[in-house]
């Protein structure tokens, strides 16, 4: 048996040094994806900065804008980073002349997604947009966020081809580079130089964003179309191919509308505690804030996990996918320790740069107060939706990504929205209550994505997607 076993590692083409499905493997692959995630979080956090010593009504402005450009952004997102799973599948089974077609699938695809884009940059500001500033600082930004939106899904899709063959380096390097671009830009085209440069304000921002991603493209797509990857993978057969085109939409469209219908239940719980009181809604806020701090160790844990399982499942290594499983698992609990000291230990300096400028109209202690025990309940909900991204990696190596579909919407709008709704909404009497239901809905998740993986893994992860 061990000797089958050992057989079929061989033939596993090896992303790491490591053993296959271990914890140094999986810490390998998601550390440099976390500094980009880490990175990506940073840049939204120095946009608001920037901009809200612009303006305040200006971060208030693009803050409830970008929301609405989120859902399409991420329902584009969220399609074209499938990608990443065929191109660990076909890596994974030494299938390198075909690793590179997956990923101009997707760009052929985010190509074809402009049109839909610029219609929405054109006439969708009246549909989203609410009144508060509209003209000065919401408009502008929806807008020019709009038009780029396509370069958010290139960008995935070309990044899918390097975190799926394990040259997640790239990826990090690409991103900081990108914010340091970001950030140049934001303070020159938000505030202008006198005389040089005019004072764009948010659509300054936008346009920020819309270069820095137009820079990680080019430099993604020098490694890309490199003579090694030409070579080894064809990344220079652009062809376009409407069955790989649909076996990639057919994987990836549940999970993006998942994901969306999933935004639009935050954004309804957001609107919730802003009808409910300030000290609601900064609670929820200021918890969410916190909590995208310390979100990217999740995020590229998950993103790892897909990896590794990706080409284990490409091998038909099954066993050492559960092993991975077991990897990652202990990996989330070593991060919630570290986590902790920031949440549980020590939480008063995070939460007192987010209350420095809070006015004199509530009481800053009792706020205060609020939020350190939200910090608990936080450090919980990071525990609970991380095994949820865990078993969710798995899945979506596996191609599974209907009942993520399912479960996200399901999981959000029931174990989330309509608790929210009754016992806070109708019934508000403590703030941190909200996030109480989030370790809830939270706890609900991690438990559903856990038995379907245990479905799957019983079933062999029915490896539909090369074979369909």
């Amino acid at each position: 048996m061990s000797q089958h076993l050992d057989e079929i590692t061989k033939e596993y083409a090896k992303l790491t040094k490591h053993p296959s499905g271990s914890i140094k493997e999986l810490f390998t692959i998601s550390f440099p994806l976390m500094l980009s995630f880490l990175s990506n979080y940073l840049m939204l956090f120095f946009d608001r900065l920037i901009i809200a010593n612009y303006s305040l009504e200006a971060m208030n402005a693009i803050t409830a804008s970008s929301l609405f450009c989120m859902i399409f952004q991420y329902g584009a997102i969220g399609i074209a980073s499938i990608a990443e799973v065929f191109v660990g599948q076909y890596n994974g089974s030494k299938q390198y002349s075909k690793v590179a077609m997956p990923v101009w699938q997707m760009i052929w695809f985010s190509l074809m997604c402009f049109p839909i884009f610029f219609l929405l940059a054109k006439f969708g500001g009246p549909i989203f947009l609410t009144d508060y500033y509209y003209q000065e600082y919401a408009l502008p930004y929806y807008k020019w966020i709009m038009y780029f939106n396509i370069s958010f899904a290139i960008q995935t899709a070309i990044s899918a081809f390097f975190i799926g063959t394990g040259k997640v380096r790239i990826i990090t390097i690409a991103t900081v580079l990108a914010n340091i671009i970001n950030i140049a830009l934001d303070i020159l085209l938000i505030f202008g130089i006198k005389g040089i440069v005019p004072s764009f304000g948010t659509k300054g921002a936008a346009l920020a964003t819309g270069f820095a991603q137009i820079f990680q493209i080019a430099f993604l797509l020098i490694f890309f179309l490199s003579f090694k990857n030409r070579e080894k993978y064809n990344t220079h057969h652009l062809t376009f191919r409407p069955k790989i085109l649909k076996k990639c939409l057919r994987i990836g469209a549940p999970s993006a509308v998942g994901h969306m219908i999933e935004i639009t239940a935050w954004a309804l719980v957001m609107n919730m505690m802003a009808v409910v009181s300030g000290t609601f809604l900064t609670v929820m806020a200021v918890g969410q804030n916190i909590y995208v701090v310390i979100a990217f160790a999740t995020s590229g844990l998950q993103k790892a996990v897909s990896t590794v399982s990706a080409n284990l499942i490409g091998a038909k290594n099954y066993l050492k996918v559960a092993k991975s499983w077991f990897s990652a698992v202990k990996l989330l609990l070593i991060f919630a320790a570290i986590v902790s000291l920031v949440l549980l230990v020590y939480p008063d300096p995070l939460i007192n740069a987010f209350l420095a400028k809070e006015t004199s109209k509530v009481n800053i202690a009792e706020l205060f107060t609020f939020i350190r025990i939200t910090c608990v309940f936080l450090w919980v909900y990071f525990i609970v939706d991380g095994l949820t991204w865990v078993s969710a990696g798995i899945l979506t190596a596996a191609g599974d990504t209907m009942f993520i579909m399912v479960m996200n919407a399901f999981g959000a709008w029931c174990f989330a929205l309509i608790p929210i709704y009754f016992f806070v909404y109708k019934n508000p009497t403590w703030p941190p209550l909200v996030w109480i239901l989030m370790d809830f809905y939270g706890f609900m998740n991690a438990i559903s994505f856990y038995l379907r993986y245990r479905y799957k893994k019983a079933r062999g992860f029915d490896n539909k997607v090369l074979s369909k």
